[in-house]
């Protein structure tokens, strides 16, 4: 049975450990260079724009998968709570166990 408090906790927690600013102090840390001139007004909105972001924001989305299944929630329920297609919740399913 789906539990959504269970689910919408586990999220939660995973995805408070992590704000964009965060994200943005780190990249800044790491990647100085996208911070050159041109680059250096970037903001929030533009950083969830970058592929490296998205990237980001998926994969720790799929790390979270197997709490969830865990918890009982199916495939397709993952997939429309993290918003991400089936074939990635399987194949994500798949690596986990």
């Amino acid at each position: 049975m789906l539990d959504f408090q269970a689910a919408t906790k586990i999220m939660t927690e995973h995805f408070a450990t992590l704000t964009p600013e965060q994200f943005l102090i780190n990249l800044e840390e790491y990647c100085p260079e996208l911070f050159q001139e041109s680059s250096a007004n970037l903001d929030i909105e533009q950083l969830r724009n970058t592929e490296i972001y998205q990237q980001a924001e998926k994969e720790s989305k799929l790390k979270i998968v197997p709490k969830l299944l865990a918890k009982g929630l199916s495939i397709q329920e993952i997939a429309e709570l993290l918003e991400l297609d089936l074939e990635t919740i399987k194949e994500a399913s798949r690596i986990a166990y």
